[in-house]
């Protein structure tokens, strides 16, 4: 096991809404800071596991395979929230058995974050790229047509962000071969927006073609997905009174009327678990599946979708059950209306396409005018 740290001192501490586009670089550009600043760091379990921490603090791992798919899991908000789903991942970890005390406290929070939760669609893993129509195979549903990362092609941290880039194929189950291959970036950092604290992904895809004729085809079933947690879906206050969220776009539309729509930005906002330690953990944890709620507070994910994405901005397939997805392919199914409507792509041996995104996780509490502020210096 090795490390990649940086004990930097100047990093910016407090970026106005005019600086977003400097504080949440794709290439990094500094901004003079204080000694208070977020610090990135880098633990690098092996090619297929890499850690990210703010200040020591747990931010996301890169996962190169969960059941047949890249996957960033956990994940962890600005206030240690974890802001993604926890099932089907946490299923597959003896918790009681970790060694590590930071990430069993991570693992016990994300089996209370699911306690009483939904049990739907395994093949929503936190956050991932696919898609459910390429030359006929199914990346997105959990099919054998799988993505095999196939090298580590660097993983750096600076102190100001920590980026993992990775080679992967893509295994086509039915045709019985790598159609694909892409190499993926994510670009981790933390600022703050106004005094509001600010974790972020920057994820970019160029995917390749092995071969002539490769075809992403028209489907809702992809493609740059993230399962928010149970709490936070907006279906679960039937559940549950305290639980339940709310969505909102760059047009002011909510809850379902998201749905299908090509936005700039998506907000998804609302409850999510408290992250708990010490004799509070504990004592939860210890209730296991017989209690039926959990100490809350509140958390978001904000999506970007890149000015110079394919067929940006892309369609929302983002569901009031908890699914939030860009899909740059999908026409057919969210424009119905519109005769012919035909996303998919089509593209020969060494043509590409190319996506990116990003990412916000906050404390749920970022307005549509700090969101449109910041997508529109993000854009430029």
């Amino acid at each position: 096991m090795s490390s990649f740290s940086f004990s930097a001192k100047t990093f910016f501490r407090s970026c106005s809404l005019l600086l977003i586009s400097f504080c949440l670089p794709f290439a990094t550009n500094l901004i003079l800071a204080d000694e208070d600043a977020p610090v990135l760091s880098m633990q690098k379990i092996s090619d297929d596991n890499i850690r990210v921490f703010v200040d020591g603090n747990f931010f996301a791992e890169y996962r190169s395979d969960y059941k047949g798919t890249p996957i960033i899991w956990p994940i962890c908000g600005p206030n240690q929230t974890l802001v993604t789903r926890a099932w089907p991942m946490i299923e597959n970890i003896d918790v009681d058995a970790e060694q590590d005390p930071l990430m069993k406290t991570i693992y016990e929070n994300a089996v209370i974050s699911e306690r009483g939760g939904v049990k739907d669609h395994p093949h929503h893993r936190s956050l991932w790229f696919n898609h459910g129509d390429v030359l006929r195979g199914d990346f997105w549903g959990g099919t054998p047509s799988v993505i095999k990362q196939s090298k580590l092609l660097s993983a750096t941290c600076d102190g100001h962000t920590a980026t993992v880039s990775t080679e992967n194929f893509w295994y086509n189950d039915k045709l019985g071969r790598n159609v694909c291959r892409d190499v993926r970036t994510a670009v981790f950092g933390s600022c703050f927006i106004g005094d509001k604290p600010v974790r972020y992904l920057d994820f970019s895809i160029e995917i390749f073609a092995l071969e002539d004729g490769v075809i992403f085809g028209d489907t809702k079933e992809g493609s740059f997905g993230i399962r928010v947690p149970s709490p936070t879906a907006m279906t679960t206050k039937k559940l549950n009174p305290n639980w339940g969220g709310d969505i909102l776009n760059d047009a002011g539309e909510r809850g379902g009327e998201t749905w299908g729509k090509r936005s700039k930005w998506v907000n998804y906002t609302g409850p999510a678990e408290r992250f708990l330690t010490g004799d509070e953990l504990a004592k939860e944890y210890i209730k296991a599946n017989n209690a039926s709620d959990f100490p809350l507070t509140s958390m978001g994910i904000a999506v970007f979708s890149g000015p110079n994405s394919l067929g940006a901005p892309a369609w929302r397939h983002v569901r009031d059950y908890g699914l939030f997805a860009s899909n740059p392919f999908g026409q057919h199914d969210f424009e119905p209306n519109t005769p012919k409507a035909d996303g998919s792509q089509n593209i020969n041996k060494g043509e590409s396409l190319s996506f990116a995104f990003r990412v916000l996780f906050h404390n749920g509490d970022l307005t549509a005018e700090e969101l449109n502020q910041a997508y529109q210096a993000y854009a430029k």
